[in-house]
């Protein structure tokens, strides 16, 4: 497992060769066919991959060939650009922004309530995407005037990843892991004490421990700070009590594992070796365990975020990649870019063949095919996804069901919009702290912390 930003966005199609590319372009869904024709236009189109990434590329392209097949109208120029917070404000001024380019959630609130971005909601409509997109995602690129500014592309979503095999050896019931953090607290200590390995594990470093304090202090009904960024807000009983619980596995039950400078990769490992049975993170941390630490997929789970209270809707932590368009876009620009991006991104969850296609590849390659997380469509429609692909599909979806279960009815919630790094980055070490000190002052380092963030707020 890599950093935040490193695993956050859900794995990309790779292709062999050429020959696997044409066929893949040759199974792309037809567009919505209801659009009208706005005559020629131009678009340029951002985050080409790089030559480095030469099976990408050449996808990406040949999807690009089949787009302007399939839309003569429309002339498409690609570009390696993307995003960038150290010059888009300058591009934008400049007028040198691709039509379409992603960004990451955490930016969208601060460039809709800077005009920095087309409304969409229109074009949208119109290229028929509206009725796809999985409306808890919709709603984060939705302004304050109820009109939408972006389509998510890709999402991840925090949740409970845990051991079956460590849960059968300890009489737990691997289809049925906890649902409530107080569950979490039982089975780690029923799993540190028929087993003697930790029930639960906590990354505490590299911006990593405050981020998933974060997710922690979410699914409690707390946050890291308000809605418009300028405020810290996780001095609260829904900060305390998720310190409290990892203090008290810690030192109470002895379940939670005592390394208190623990990387990402050292969860990994640990994790791989069968030496932990939980721990919080995103659905993709099955790749890399399974395909570079050789853990059985048949021992992963996955589960949605527990919450306080039975029966309680799960409030999940989500980032990834919205497809903006440029102010600047005319109408017949935007209805065009729209175009693109269902085509380019929501192809598989529309058509069998393409899905089948795009699956096969990443299945003869031997890397996972479909990972099952937070999906950019609706429920209904990513369910429908998965039974096309299911014959094809290495991953064991059935161990993802305590979590794509409860997809439709969890809240999710985005990142902090401004300063996301540097809040981790204050938080790690009161992470460290309660499992590194059994006294502890919670109420002291939450207070401490939460001014200092503040002040990083107030730069």
């Amino acid at each position: 497992m890599k950093k935040p930003h490193a695993v956050r966005t859900a794995i990309g199609t790779v292709v062999s060769s050429a020959l696997v590319i044409t066929a893949l372009a040759a199974c792309a869904p037809q567009g919505s066919g209801d659009a009208p024709s706005d005559g020629p236009v131009e678009i340029l189109i951002g985050n080409r991959p790089a030559a480095t990434e030469q099976a990408r590329r050449d996808y990406f392209d040949q999807e690009v060939k089949a787009f302007t097949a399939e839309h003569p109208d429309i002339t498409v120029t690609v570009t390696e650009d993307g995003w960038d917070p150290q010059t888009f404000s300058a591009r934008l001024a400049a007028g040198d922004l691709p039509t379409v380019v992603g960004v990451p959630f955490t930016e969208i609130r601060g460039l809709i309530a800077r005009g920095q971005v087309a409304e969409v909601g229109d074009a949208a409509k119109q290229a028929g995407l509206t009725d796809l997109l999985n409306p808890q995602l919709a709603s984060m690129v939705t302004g304050p005037d109820d009109k939408l500014y972006g389509v998510p592309t890709s999402a991840y979503a925090m949740g409970l990843v845990y051991n079956r095999a460590l849960f059968t050896a300890a009489g737990l019931d691997p289809a049925q892991p906890p649902t409530t953090w107080d569950e979490v607290r039982t089975a780690s200590a029923t799993i540190a004490k028929t087993t003697g390995r930790y029930g639960f594990a906590q990354v505490t470093k590299d911006n990593q421990g405050g981020w998933v304090l974060g997710a922690q202090i979410a699914s409690r009904g707390g946050s890291l700070v308000d809605d418009d960024g300028k405020k810290a807000t996780f001095d609260s009983p829904a900060g305390a009590d998720a310190l409290t619980l990892l203090k008290d596995m810690r030192w109470t039950d002895e379940s939670l594992s005592p390394n208190g400078l623990m990387g990402a990769q050292d969860l990994a490992q640990a994790f791989g070796a069968g030496q932990v049975g939980m721990f919080v993170l995103q659905s993709d941390a099955y790749q890399p365990l399974t395909e570079l630490l050789g853990f059985p997929p048949a021992d992963f789970g996955f589960a949605a975020m527990p919450t306080v209270k039975a029966g309680e809707a799960p409030v999940t932590l989500s980032g990834g990649n919205i497809d903006i368009v440029s102010p600047d876009a005319t109408e017949p620009q935007k209805r065009a870019a729209l175009e693109w991006i269902r085509f380019h991104h929501f192809g598989k969850f529309e058509n069998e063949d393409t899905a089948r296609a795009a699956a096969q590849v990443l299945a003869d390659q031997g890397t996972a095919v479909a990972i099952p997380g937070l999906p950019v469509v609706t429920a209904e429609i990513y369910e429908r996804y998965l039974g096309w692909i299911s014959e094809i599909n290495n991953v064991p979806v059935a161990n993802f069901r305590p979590y794509l279960d409860r997809v439709a009815e969890q809240e999710v919630r985005s990142e902090p919009p401004t300063s996301g790094q540097d809040i981790y980055a204050v938080l790690d070490p009161v992470v460290q702290a309660v499992i590194t000190d059994q006294n502890a002052d919670i109420k002291a380092l939450l207070a401490d912390a939460n001014a200092r963030v503040q002040s990083v707020l107030g730069r």
